[in-house]
């Protein structure tokens, strides 16, 4: 009852790091379920004083389970509520006339004076003529500090027909603060695998680690560098001459290279990304078996989504289950209108 009460708290907490957390056990736990296991929550384990998530049993094997959604640090999850507070700050400007660029950001220790901001941004804007003839390049400029916090914004005016304010209106029409940079979310995959992967010592069965993502890895290139190794290019010269190069992987996968493979007893990883209640059947739920594992995964082990395998140095996907189809869920899904709108209350009746 307990686990239910947790669990319970946890879906309805505010903060989104606890409800992904959650639904994210719920979710593991509800296919095991479905595909016809008796799952039993934090079990005890031989020789280990900590549990993991859940042991899945059926036809006389266990695999036990931990799931795990990495998240931003404390500390930058304050910082990211602070920047978050910010930007609610100034979209509540509401001037007639301009629309704001927020060119520079650094984000303070302490929340900024919202109050003094917003009336310091309404005073610049009114002082500007929506009538000029500023491009993007040349619009007005305004540098804003306060301890150590710094900003800076630009004016763009709207276009005639746009003039105006309505409910909802937003003052930031261009968030260019953030650099551009090229994605690499392997590190944080082996991170968060690495996290728990030794926590219950040796299991002498089947361990699976389930890690929630929210990243856009269609291709799986991101999470098959986590697991086997960044691609690298190998250059060489042939005895005729001829320069030719190959691509090879480095030998810093979660399961290592062969013939020396790593992390042997973690049997399969499950990545789950984009894991949210009205995307169940699209989430991109893929099973990660280790290629040469202490404790070989059941080959029918259910769980949503495709299965990947290193066959003959080559890494072969094979078709899993639809999670619609596990959890028998209607095409579309949800059913119904995705944002209803709202009966209007006669405050006379």
């Amino acid at each position: 009852m307990q686990q239910a009460l947790d669990l319970r708290a946890r879906l309805r907490s505010a903060d989104d790091h606890q409800f992904q957390s959650a639904f994210l056990e719920l979710y593991v736990h509800e296919s095991l379920d479905a595909a016809g296991y008796a799952v039993s929550i934090h079990p005890e384990v031989p020789g280990g004083t900590r549990r993991p998530d859940f042991v899945a049993r059926r036809d006389g094997a266990a695999v036990y389970i931990e799931a795990i959604a990495p998240g931003p640090s404390d500390a930058n999850r304050r910082a990211s509520a602070r920047r978050n507070d910010f930007l609610d700050t100034v979209n509540k400007v509401g001037d007639p006339n301009f629309m704001l660029d927020l060119d520079e950001l650094t984000v303070g220790a302490a929340p900024p004076p919202g109050a003094r901001l917003r009336t310091e941004l309404r005073a610049w804007l009114r002082s500007l003529d929506p009538e000029a003839s500023y491009d993007f390049a040349n619009a007005p400029a305004f540098h804003w500090t306060h301890e150590d916090w710094t900003a800076a914004f630009r004016a763009i005016p709207k276009a005639p027909h746009a003039r105006g304010t309505t409910p909802g209106d937003r003052a930031i029409g261009v968030y260019s603060h953030m650099p551009a940079a090229f994605v690499d979310d392997a590190p944080a995959i082996r991170a968060a695998i690495a996290k728990k992967h030794r926590a219950y010592g040796e299991l002498e069965a089947p361990f699976v680690v389930v890690v929630g993502l929210y990243i856009f890895d269609t291709d799986l290139d991101q999470t098959t560098a986590a697991l086997y190794g960044d691609v690298v290019y190998e250059w060489g010269r042939t005895a005729d001459g001829e320069i030719v190069s190959r691509a090879a992987r480095r030998p810093n996968g979660y399961f290592g290279a062969p013939p020396g493979w790593d992390n042997r007893h973690v049997s399969a990883v499950l990545t789950v990304s984009q894991l949210q209640p009205w995307s169940v059947p699209r989430a991109e739920t893929t099973l990660w078996r280790h290629p040469n594992p202490a404790h070989p995964l059941p080959i029918g082990m259910a769980f949503p989504g495709d299965t990947m395998d290193l066959s003959t140095n080559r890494l072969v996907r094979g078709a899993g289950l639809s999670p619609a189809d596990l959890f028998a869920l209607p095409d579309p899904w949800p059913r119904g209108t995705a944002f209803p709108p709202r009966r209007k209350v006669d405050p006379e009746a």
